[in-house]
């Protein structure tokens, strides 16, 4: 929650966070994050290309607890997938309702929350993953991936810029020689989860909210 409070700081719509884990090309061994300002990296979309990328939502809940009388959050969320991206990535936003009263504030706790609640089960999990902030701090992708050291022959960062489509080369040799056939079928087989892997991973997810909070999963 602290975090998403830097968006409160600044009227500009173009910045973005992001975030590496330990085994997801993360350089330092402490926990940072990184602001970039999409404008600059992408001059004509203003965004990252994964942010125009196809959705797909699979859930939805209210955060409503289904055993206790005391509600912690009156906003719920909406977590999805991102369609036709090489690799798997989960997308997260308050599910705000139109002519509502619900507050900015109330939107960010459900959605911090709702985070969180994925990314302990990720390191519960021991699963690396990288993570971009936008839409203002209403938006959050969580990318779960395989850890970056059994990556082959890996010519490029695997940073969450690059997985985000903003791809960062190590080499002058190697940005010179990207093909993006190449790079695609890279990321998509060493980096990404499999199917099988990330549809599992889904359905912890889905049954672990569904199992505390009301809500519906989505086919």
């Amino acid at each position: 929650m602290l975090l998403l409070q830097v968006y409160k700081l600044t009227s500009n719509p173009n910045l973005r966070i992001g975030y590496n884990s330990m085994g997801a090309d993360c350089v330092a061994n402490n926990l940072h994050t990184h602001l970039v300002y999409a404008d600059k990296l992408f001059p004509t979309t203003k965004a990252f290309p994964i942010e125009k990328a196809g959705k797909k939502v699979f859930m939805k809940s209210s955060l409503k607890h289904k055993k206790e009388d005391i509600q912690m959050h009156t906003v719920g969320i909406k977590m999805g997938e991102v369609v036709g991206w090489p690799v798997r990535s989960f997308v997260i936003s308050p599910d705000i309702q139109e002519d509502s009263e619900q507050g900015l504030e109330e939107a960010l706790d459900s959605l911090t929350h709702c985070v969180g609640v994925i990314l302990n089960h990720l390191i519960d999990r021991n699963i690396p993953h990288n993570i971009l902030i936008t839409d203002e701090g209403m938006t959050m992708y969580v990318i779960p991936r395989k850890f970056d050291l059994i990556i082959e022959n890996v010519t490029f960062f695997t940073s969450f810029e690059t997985l985000c489509g903003f791809v960062r080369c190590k080499t002058e040799s190697s940005y010179k020689g990207m093909d993006a056939a190449e790079f695609t079928k890279r990321v998509s087989g060493q980096v990404s989860l499999d199917d099988k892997g990330f549809e599992d991973l889904k359905k912890e997810i889905v049954n672990k909210f569904l199992g505390e909070y009301e809500g519906e999963y989505i086919e």
